[in-house]
């Protein structure tokens, strides 16, 4: 395995372990992300041993998706739960706020902000 490659595992295992240390402490928004990008790291991992490479994660896992799974080399049907996780991944960890700012409040608050416009 390149140097590359061995890097990216690793970055890998340690998201991985972190997921589950996440998973331990009942913090299972935060073990989501963490599993996405371990996700993500090893599947950058296996792209460069292939000298393949993308500088996004949609093109990190198109790629991925050519290179492997249209050519049956990984199972297609463990490709959808990890496009689940990557949604997952983007969603926020906290719950948003219930109480909405009025404008003008807001203008106080920012006072860079300019109201009325």
């Amino acid at each position: 395995m390149s140097p590359r490659s061995e890097e990216l595992m690793q970055g890998a295992q340690e998201r991985l372990h972190a997921a589950r240390r996440n998973l331990e402490e009942d913090l299972p928004f935060a073990a989501v992300g963490l599993a996405y990008y371990a996700m993500l790291y090893a599947a950058r991992a296996v792209l460069s041993e292939e000298d393949l490479y993308a500088k996004t994660h949609s093109g990190s896992w198109t790629l991925f998706n050519d290179a492997f799974v249209r050519t049956s080399r990984f199972p297609a049907d463990a490709v959808s739960p990890v496009q689940g996780s990557a949604r997952a991944a983007r969603a926020p960890t906290t719950r948003p706020r219930t109480r909405a700012t009025s404008r003008p409040r807001a203008t106080c608050a920012t006072p860079s902000a300019s109201w009325p416009p």
